[in-house]
Parts: C-alpha cells; structure tokens; sequence
C-alpha cells in the first residue's frame, strides 16, 4: 500500500531537469511520494525558462549533469548568474573530482549518484530543506 505525504508548502516546489523522459518521469513520481510539488522539464534551457518566468516559485532545482545542449554545470552558472537563490542537486552516475570542484565552487547542495533509491532522494530532500535536522 502506497501512502502518499501532502507538502503544502509551495516554497518547497522542486524543477527536476533530465532529458530522459523515463528518468524525468521516475524521478516526478519519487518526489511526488515524498510529498513535494514538482515540475519537469527536458533541458537546461527550459529549466533556465521556467526560473526566469515566475523567479519564487522554486526553491529546489534538481538537474542531470550530463544533457545536450546546457548541461548541468551550465544550467548552475546560468541559475546563480541570474540570482536563483535556492538548493540545487546534481544527478549522475559519475563525476571526476574535477567536476565535482566546479559544482562545489557555484554552490551546489549535493550531488546524488544515479541509480539511487527511495531512501537516498527522501535524505537528500531533507538535507536540501532542512538540513540542521538530518
């Protein structure tokens, strides 16, 4: 039996960028469960879109590092260059140290290695939104 949590919160509403439509799909469906709002987009530049057109309505941004066109570490630089001021995660299933530096110097939050499960996303959601409490 599935139970599913209700996050009014709309502070809380997390873009997930993926060019997957599998994966962007999974992931909708996991952070719906864990009871956030969420919106779906395939590509850096959408994502860029859709924090430009309404500025408060994310405070999370989750992002594939590696799509065409803007990639992950684009998509960050673009988001801080016109003043995102939420969480950001980075997802992938793998990363040179070098890379991950970069994330690291534009402020990205985490980054969670793909696959991952139920579990990883609920702790990484906390952490992004609280993390005193995790």
């Amino acid at each position: 039996m599935l139970i599913f949590m209700e996050n009014t919160d709309t502070k809380r509403e997390i873009l997930v960028a993926d060019d997957e439509p599998a994966v962007a799909l999974a992931i909708k469906s996991a952070v719906k469960y864990c009871g956030y709002p969420v919106h779906t987009v395939s590509n850096g530049e959408a994502a860029i879109a859709a924090v430009e057109a309404e500025p408060s309505r994310f405070s999370l941004v989750m992002s594939d590092h590696n799509m065409p066109g803007r990639g992950g570490l684009a998509l960050v630089k673009a988001l801080r260059a016109c003043g995102f001021p939420g969480r950001v995660i980075i997802l992938s299933a793998f990363l040179t140290k070098e890379i991950e530096g970069q994330y690291a110097a534009l402020g990205v939050d985490q980054i969670l290695t793909k696959p991952f499960n139920l579990d990883a996303l609920r702790l990484a959601l906390a952490q992004a939104f609280d993390p005193a409490n995790c």
